[in-house]
């Protein structure tokens, strides 16, 4: 199983060492790993941002990416873009930032000796960020990355851990050592309006209404981790992970399960000009109707005898590779892949 937490891991060590170079400019970048991409409209143009690993940074827009040069080697495993301002996230607890649509990149933050990647950013407004990661990174920036400073954010902890952290509460020194290791991996951030959105770990999936600052968890029948989470624009909200997992809330209902009859782990929500879409690992691409998510209805079994919900409908493609996320590129859907960036067919 691949996701950007797992690739975090496996390739920590060598970020330490190459964390202070400026990244290679790489011949096969577009073949290399290739872990998130934004895409958003800047000067009427549809411009795209990847990043991956060594500080892979590419920027372009719909027909032609290019690779630019940034003054680090980490794997970057998010980025996010407010006008001119880009963040890129990854291992060391590092953050990059452009102020010139990506002309030029600084690290604006790194501290190694934490020991964690940040896994996710995303901007609140043209001052407002948020970086989350491993064991409950959570740092905020006010003045559009030039300083963080880290949150910790006890509303996202379940009810088992906060009883535990009540308990112990008038240790202070204890109750705050405890806290720092208690926190689960926060994994992804999304928005619609006012609604922030995080997953993690433990079957964490909360939401916000105040930017941030506090968090309603909620309760959801599973205890693995999700990977993605979105409001569509029909107010379902939709969230997906481990072993095929994914999970859907109406509006006036509780979260259910899906029957996806995939058992790889389902690593991101695409929300494209071309239909949404679900990726994940061994090369898994489902195209989703939005519309139909909240019905009970299941299609014929295949020839496993597994029934696929009727809102699903597996694209097949000749990726095998772990997808970490998918854009239209050059007028086709194009996963964000461990083996660099492949139309799907």
């Amino acid at each position: 199983m691949i996701n950007k937490f797992t690739v975090s891991v496996l390739t920590i060590a060598f970020s330490l060492s190459v964390h202070a170079q400026s990244a290679y400019v790489a011949p096969l970048v577009k073949e290399s790993i290739l872990l998130d991409v934004v895409t958003f409209n800047s000067a009427n143009t549809n411009k795209s941002i990847v990043v991956g690993e060594r500080g892979h940074v590419l920027i372009g827009d719909n027909n032609q990416l290019d690779q630019v040069s940034v003054p680090s080697t980490v794997t970057l495993t998010a980025v996010d873009a407010q006008g001119d301002t880009y963040l890129a996230v990854g291992h060391d607890a590092s953050i990059l930032r452009s102020q010139d649509a990506g002309a030029s990149w600084e690290v604006v933050f790194n501290n190694v000796e934490l020991d964690r990647p940040f896994l996710d950013v995303m901007f609140l407004n043209a001052n407002e960020a948020i970086a989350i990661g491993g064991y409950g990174l959570f740092y905020r920036t006010q003045d559009a990355g030039s300083s963080w400073s880290p949150e910790q954010q006890v509303s996202l902890l379940s009810d088992d851990d906060n009883e535990y952290l009540e308990s112990i509460a008038d240790d202070p020194e204890f109750y705050q050592e405890e806290l720092n290791y208690i926190f689960p991996h926060f994994n992804r951030l999304s928005k619609r309006g006012d609604d922030i959105y995080l997953v993690g770990e433990a079957g964490l999936i909360a939401k916000s209404t105040d930017g941030g600052q506090n968090w309603k968890r909620f309760d959801v029948n599973y205890d693995g981790s999700f990977f993605d989470v979105q409001q569509l624009s029909n107010g379902s909200e939709l969230a997906v992970g481990l072993r095929g997992n994914m999970f859907v809330k109406g509006t006036e209902q509780d979260w259910s399960r899906i029957s996806t009859c995939v058992t790889s782990s389902l690593n991101s929500i695409a929300d494209t000009e071309q239909g949404l879409f679900v990726v994940g690992n061994n090369g898994v691409v489902l195209s989703v109707d939005a519309n139909l998510l909240n019905s009970n209805e299941l299609q014929e079994a295949d020839t496993e005898g597994c029934r696929l919900h009727v809102a699903l409908s597996k694209i097949n493609s000749d990726i095998s590779s772990s997808i970490s996320n998918a854009f239209i590129h050059g007028g086709v859907l194009t996963a964000v892949s461990a083996n660099g960036l492949q139309p799907v067919e």
